[in-house]
């Protein structure tokens, strides 16, 4: 009910607009005329009456106090052979009023009372004049009495007690004045006609001065004491505090509210899977104000304050207490928070061994039709008898599209839907602990929980059919494809996750920028498959920070994209690494490798493959790969210089054995002369 009560409204019933007053156009001025000593009942404007009404709210015994101030004159004119005077009048005042007293001058006159037929609003007061009141006489008549007001739960809407007075104003008359004066201890609130408001030594009087019309004058005051309630603390079992006031004498009201604290508030509790959210004690008062506009009661979340009617009604008494929880701190749309209001209230009524409340079939040529998201609150100013159509219609389709949500999800996938608008968990998660905005859940983010958590699958043709504007048809339409990408995207990446940024663009329902991060993704994917079949192919994994990079992108899927290429060169390197070492280039290559071990660096690189250590396992593939593909060339050079080696060995051996024997000779030649000598 707007920044006041939070928009916290509860059941609706038919609103108050009009204290029925039409019936005293009947009885404003009933004169009896006599004529020739014969009584003759006469009906017209002959006798006019000129009366203020004054009506002072008394704080101490908290009653009304009602003075009739009343000018009244013949305006027969006199002589001719038939004289025409008033012996008394007829005056209306409410059923449940002290006994009146009439006085002129200050002596007493004679009243007497009767019902009306069919109306239990008015009796019929009949005051006699001390004396005939002839032609053109004017005579002054004072009536008083006080309003007592009609007992709680009764169709009579007056209600008088020390903390709550609540009763028509009404002047009879052809020149009415009609006065109210409300003391400083309440506070007032006043309905129907316009009039002027001011002040006098503390008091508020509210003054309709010269009314035209006085049958069709409207005027409804509600006054409240806080101070005179019967205040009574209640803790539940769970330790849940509250003060409970109830008007005086009301003891049945108070038991009967007791009773729904402690049972219902622990039940809904349980029923919706979330603690009681209000820390603070909570004020709950009986009213009559909520009935006057409408509704059987209203929640404050801002204060903490609940008013609710006097009415012993154990759903509307469950729905008051619900919007401790289903409030304008949950969700945005009024509808999602009356819808489920009223669905967990039903709920708990069966639960505790009731009938709860049915939603009704929507008819689609309801008078009161509107689009649920455009179903806001009323002003609570208005007169408009429309606004009785559209808050019954509002009331119940938010409560009939609520329900089909709630039987197609069960009611344990609502509670994990329910713990993620409490606790602002997003609809698209990932593996690891939802990401959380504090944000109020709108329709948009409403719909992607009872789909996403919840499983629902109807949810959008219902809010399509029932709740959004053309604007957000159009929306929902974009949203369809998108979503169509998105699970394709969740399926294709298996154990990855769909990305931050694509599941933070889904939340916000930006799809044109969350289908060009899912186009993103797939590349991605597409890199992450291709280092799959290459990894395999080594037989050897790769580092499972790759997924935590795809899964946290944030802003787009650049540095994922690169480090999977990155992974993806090195596993490149390595098959290259693979391959060359498997191949068997012959004798050469293995005279080439000789002193050399590319197995135990490839070891390497294929452990610094698997580390993530892309450049180091690069440089050892190559390495390995370097080594083999040189490896024949150093071979036959090996191969060369080893045949040289052996040729100069070769040549080396013969020349010596060729110088020795040369040796030999020599010896031989040198001995010969000495022998002849």
């Amino acid at each position: 009910m707007g920044s006041v009560h939070d928009a916290s409204r509860l059941q609706f019933r038919p609103m108050f607009r009009r204290i029925s007053l039409a019936v005293l156009a009947a009885f404003l001025a009933v004169p009896i005329a006599l004529a020739d000593g014969a009584d003759v009942a006469h009906a017209d404007d002959n006798l006019r009456l000129i009366s203020t009404t004054t009506y002072t709210l008394d704080a101490e015994t908290g009653v009304v106090h009602v003075v009739v101030d009343m000018s009244l004159r013949n305006q027969f004119a006199c002589g001719g052979s038939v004289s025409y005077y008033y012996a008394g009048f007829s005056l209306p005042i409410p059923i449940g009023a002290s006994p009146a007293v009439a006085t002129t001058g200050g002596k007493s006159l004679q009243v007497t009372s009767e019902r009306i037929a069919d109306n239990d609003t008015f009796i019929l007061l009949d005051v006699s004049f001390l004396s005939r009141l002839l032609c053109r006489a004017t005579t002054q008549v004072i009536v008083t009495y006080d309003l007592l007001g009609s007992a709680p739960r009764t169709d009579n809407p007056s209600r008088v007690n020390a903390a709550y007075a609540a009763f028509p104003a009404f002047g009879v008359g052809d020149d009415v004045t009609v006065k109210v004066v409300v003391p400083p201890q309440y506070t007032s609130e006043t309905f129907g006609d316009s009039v002027v408001e001011t002040h006098e030594n503390g008091n508020t009087i509210y003054t309709a001065a010269s009314v035209e019309n006085p049958g069709e004058f409207n005027f409804f005051v509600s006054a409240t004491n806080n101070d005179a309630l019967v205040t009574t603390d209640i803790t539940t079992e769970q330790g849940v505090e509250f003060r409970l006031h109830a008007w005086p004498g009301d003891s049945e009201w108070q038991e009967f509210m007791t009773t729904q604290i402690e049972a219902g508030v622990p039940l809904l509790s349980d029923l919706i899977g979330q603690p009681w959210p209000i820390n603070d004690p909570v004020d709950v008062r009986e009213s009559y104000t909520p009935y006057l506009y409408g509704y059987a009661g209203w929640f404050s979340a801002s204060t903490n304050e609940l008013e609710i009617g006097e009415d012993l009604d154990q759903d509307t008494a469950l729905h008051e207490l619900s919007h401790a929880w289903f409030s304008n701190a949950w969700f945005s749309e009024r509808w999602l928070v009356e819808g489920f209001a009223r669905e967990f209230a039903s709920q708990g009524v069966n639960e505790l061994g009731g009938q709860g409340l049915q939603p009704l079939e929507i008819d689609s040529n309801d008078i009161g039709k509107v689009l649920l998201n455009e179903w806001g609150n009323p002003s609570l100013s208005t007169t408009d008898e429309e606004i009785d159509d559209v808050e019954r219609y509002g009331y119940n389709a938010s409560f009939f599209v609520v329900r089909q949500i709630v039987r197609e999800t069960g009611l344990d996938r609502l509670r994990e839907v329910l713990d993620a608008v409490a606790n602002d968990k997003t609809a698209y998660r990932g593996d690891v602990a939802p990401e959380t905005s504090a944000s109020v859940t709108d329709w948009r983010r409403f719909l992607d929980l009872v789909e996403e958590i919840g499983g629902a699958t109807t949810a959008g043709e219902l809010l399509e059919k029932y709740a959004v504007t053309t604007a957000e048809s159009a929306l929902l339409a974009e949203r369809a494809p998108t979503r169509e990408r998105y699970k394709k995207l969740v399926d294709t990446g298996g154990e990855w996750a769909a990305p931050v940024a694509v599941r933070e663009q889904m939340a916000e329902w930006n799809f044109t920028k969350a289908t060009d991060l899912i186009v993103a993704a797939n590349a991605v994917l597409d890199l992450r498959d291709e280092l799959d079949t290459k990894a395999a192919d080594l037989r050897i994994t790769y580092p499972s920070n790759l997924e935590e990079i795809y899964e946290s992108a944030d802003d787009s899927l650049a540095e994922s994209r690169a480090a999977l290429q990155q992974q993806i060169d090195a596993a490149d390197a390595l098959l290259a690494a693979v391959n060359a070492e498997e191949r068997d280039d012959g004798v050469f290559e293995r005279i080439g490798l000789i002193g050399s071990d590319p197995g135990e660096t490839l070891d390497d690189a294929r452990a610094a493959f698997a580390a993530g250590d892309n450049d180091l396992a690069i440089d050892l593939a190559q390495d390995v790969s370097d080594q083999i593909t040189e490896a024949p060339g150093k071979g036959k050079m090996r191969a060369i210089l080893a045949g040289v080696a052996l040729l100069l060995i070769g040549l080396a051996t013969l020349f010596l054995i060729r110088r020795r024997r040369h040796r030999k000779q020599g010896q031989l030649m040198t001995s010969s002369p000495q022998e002849f000598d």
